[in-house]
């Protein structure tokens, strides 16, 4: 063998030596990092299920598949490009979570006349991930409410856009309200959390008890002061605290009273009547507001609710018995001391001979009452002077006192939030 085959065959073995090697670093190094990128970032759809809370819901899937959803049947589950529509007689509860827990990471209450697209909204695959859960939502029309409560595992990261090309990013716990028109979009942060806006060019900071706006072709305009909330505490997380609870009575001196509790549903406190007996029952929460609303173009009443049990049918023989009546002590314009209230039921049928849909003993400012599903979280949102001028009563001048009460024989009933909002 010449001199130089033999250096030849040297250099090739240092060659594949060396390249070798370098192989082997960059594998050990490569693979670790890939390994750590797909736990770090492989995602899984979050579980979104739609309820219909009133009217009839419509979902049209990406493939342009259409469903609907009525009051009274389960939620159905849709992904990731569904649109939920609303028209002015429906409204929705949005519900998402992640699947590896039973409680919700946000839930979205969607009023009438509202569009809402999932465009995206995923969990991290594995546990060892340090990623947020993520929803990217396109919000074309209406009036959403997002709840996100605090003691979720990881941070829930939301991203919505609007008509007006906001950009909206909300990444802390709390409560917003989100309102789209042809014209702008307002945010509001009611209690709590931070959003970031972004529009234009320009970026603003929302913080807890704060509203933005964003005209088309403009930035966010604010900090303003948010549409004013008259009732204290009521999302129960004080306890009873502004709230002033009256004793249980009780028809027959041999039943048992109910109870008065306040619950934990899924890490939020809930208001619970529970009473399981014969014979009438009926108690009350009431909270004294005692301001004057004369200067104020809405009074929005607002509240979430379930009935888990009902014995008697609608609410009773004279409408009296519902399992939650909504009351509000106000006086009109005029000076005179009022009553509205509104009632929900969950079993029976309504017989204006046995069972009627309103109560025929009470003198009071009403409407039928409202029959929601049994067992499923239902809210209820009203303009409290545009439903006052509907029944033909004048507006109010000064709010006395709003009220939950509870009655029929047997029943159970949770309310997880009240609100009386001005503005």
């Amino acid at each position: 063998m010449t001199d130089s085959n033999r250096f030849g065959r040297q250099r090739l073995a240092w060659a594949i030596l060396t390249g070798s090697f370098f192989s082997c670093i960059l594998l050990s190094v490569t693979i670790p990092l890939g390994i750590r990128a797909i736990l770090q970032n492989s995602t899984q759809s979050l579980d979104i299920s739609v309820q219909a809370n009133q009217g009839t819901v419509g979902i049209e899937e990406q493939n342009g598949q259409r469903r609907a959803v009525l009051v009274g049947e389960p939620p159905q589950t849709v992904g990731a490009q569904s649109s939920i529509r609303t028209d002015t007689t429906a409204s929705a509860l949005l519900t998402v979570r992640s699947p590896e827990q039973l409680e919700p990471l946000t839930t979205l209450q969607v009023s009438g006349n509202s569009i809402v697209q999932f465009k995206e909204a995923t969990a991290p695959r594995f546990g060892l991930s340090d990623n947020a859960y993520r929803m990217d939502l396109d919000l074309q029309a209406g009036r959403v409410r997002l709840d996100i409560p605090s003691y979720t595992s990881r941070p829930l990261e939301v991203l919505l856009t609007t008509p007006q090309e906001s950009n909206i990013l909300i990444s802390e716990p709390g409560r917003y309200t989100l309102e789209v028109s042809n014209d702008v979009t307002q945010v509001t942060a009611q209690s709590m959390g931070e959003a970031v806006i972004t529009a234009d060019g320009r970026t603003l900071v929302l913080g807890p008890g704060e509203r933005a706006e964003v005209a088309a072709g403009s930035g966010p305009a604010g900090p303003f002061d948010p549409a004013r909330n008259l009732v204290q505490n009521g999302d129960f997380s004080d306890g009873l605290k502004k709230w002033a609870l009256f004793s249980w009575q009780v028809e027959l001196p041999d039943q048992p009273q109910g109870e008065t509790t306040i619950q934990p549903d899924g890490g939020d406190p809930t208001l619970r009547f529970s009473r399981q007996g014969v014979g009438h029952a009926d108690v009350r929460v009431t909270q004294s507001i005692n301001q004057d609303v004369s200067d104020y173009e809405t009074l929005r009443l607002s509240a979430t609710l379930r009935i888990l049990e009902q014995s008697l049918g609608v609410c009773g023989v004279q409408g009296s018995e519902c399992p939650l009546f909504i009351i509000v002590n106000y006086i009109d314009e005029n000076g005179v001391s009022r009553i509205w209230q509104h009632g929900f039921f969950a079993e029976g049928t309504v017989d204006d001979n046995l069972t009627p849909g309103a109560c025929i003993s009470c003198a009071v400012v009403q409407r039928p009452h409202d029959r929601v599903p049994l067992g499923q979280t239902y809210f209820y949102d009203v303009d409290l002077i545009q439903e006052l001028a509907g029944q033909g009563a004048l507006p109010p001048r000064f709010i006395e006192s709003v009220t939950l009460a509870s009655s029929g024989h047997s029943f159970t009933t949770e309310i997880s939030d009240v609100s009386l909002v001005v503005e």
